[in-house]
């Protein structure tokens, strides 16, 4: 029941942002925009699309190294089934969906693995920095609802790296919160989630004394953000956008950073309402020139996560009741 509500949320949020953009769009001007398209340097850029989620999966696998070492193939077939599941459902399903598949595919226990998926999510709010440091340097007229956004969206960053140093550096106060929070579990069930609560304030561990490794994954995070904004650039240029860029690094990053928030699956609606948004409100392009590089980019990404995503669930030999958790973890 609660995924069908989960479900039902997602589509009328999709519903809401697509209503949204289509009361912008111009459509005789959407469709002119298409007649002088350069598809085949877009097409060549979105390897840097995929090159971007590489060098997340390789930033998970450096996380995950002390509970399980994976090689780089198998870091990236997980990453890649995850982003589908979560392309597909709308309640980030495919981020406990990687954790289920090492349980039941290397005895990796959940509540070991699953918060190195919660440090590698941290580290994508971490370019929020980047936001802040652009700002100031970028001709950027930010009107109250972007700013919301940023600040929100900062403050969400601050609150997951608070919880993280506070799991860490005082794990009896973290235990302790949970005895008060179990008062509403019945009494049978206590237990294992104390057990499970214990060894994933532990997994928050993951990273401490690792000075190295912790560059290395912010860098990663950096590089892969990088990555990701040459290919939109490419994607605005080839529809003729006359925009730098810094802007573009600035929009997609912002972009990026709202994927924490809820979206509807496959995120129609929000990804063309949000591009509009960020490119055009913000950052003065063309909003039918916008919704047409919005359009595309959706098209050919979500090409690319549904190939790379069923290629890597064929490759890891994966079935559907394997991505629901049955044992104990």
């Amino acid at each position: 029941m609660k995924n069908k509500y989960n479900w039902l949320f997602g589509i009328i949020l999709g519903i809401i942002f697509l209503v949204a953009w289509l009361r912008i769009v111009d459509w005789h001007e959407f469709i002119q925009y298409f007649k002088n398209f350069n598809l085949t340097s877009v097409l060549i850029f979105s390897l840097f699309y995929i090159f971007a989620y590489l060098l997340r999966s390789f930033r998970w696998k450096i996380i995950l190294n002390p509970i399980y070492k994976m090689k780089v193939f198998e870091s990236f077939s997980l990453f890649m089934t995850g982003l589908l599941i979560n392309y597909i459902i709308p309640i980030r399903a495919g981020e406990i969906a990687k954790s289920v598949i090492l349980k039941n595919k290397h005895q990796v226990r959940i509540s070991k693995s699953l918060p190195t998926v919660f440090i590698d999510k941290i580290t994508d709010l971490f370019p929020i920095i980047l936001i802040m440091i652009l700002i100031p340097l970028i001709t950027v007229k930010l009107n109250t609802t972007l700013y919301s956004i940023i600040i929100a969206l900062f403050f969400i960053f601050l609150g997951f790296i608070g919880f993280l140093f506070f799991a860490v550096n005082h794990r009896q106060k973290a235990v302790n919160l949970l005895h008060l929070m179990e008062k509403v579990v019945p009494k049978k069930y206590r237990p294992r989630i104390e057990d499970f609560f214990k060894n994933f304030v532990d997994g928050m561990a993951v990273m401490k004394n690792r000075f190295w490794d912790n560059v290395l994954v912010y860098f990663l995070t950096i590089l892969a953000v990088l990555s990701e904004a040459i290919y939109v650039y490419s994607v605005f240029k080839a529809f003729g956008a006359e925009i730098t860029y810094p802007k573009i690094l600035f929009g997609y990053t912002l972009m990026n950073l709202t994927y924490i928030l809820p979206t509807p699956p496959a995120q129609i609606g929000s990804n063309q309402f949000m591009w509009v948004l960020i490119f055009s409100f913000a950052l003065g392009v063309n909003e039918n020139l916008t919704s047409a590089a919005v359009t595309f980019s959706h098209l050919l990404t979500s090409i690319w996560i549904f190939l790379i995503g069923g290629i890597s669930l064929l490759a890891l030999k994966i079935r559907f009741h394997e991505l629901v958790p049955h044992n104990k973890t």
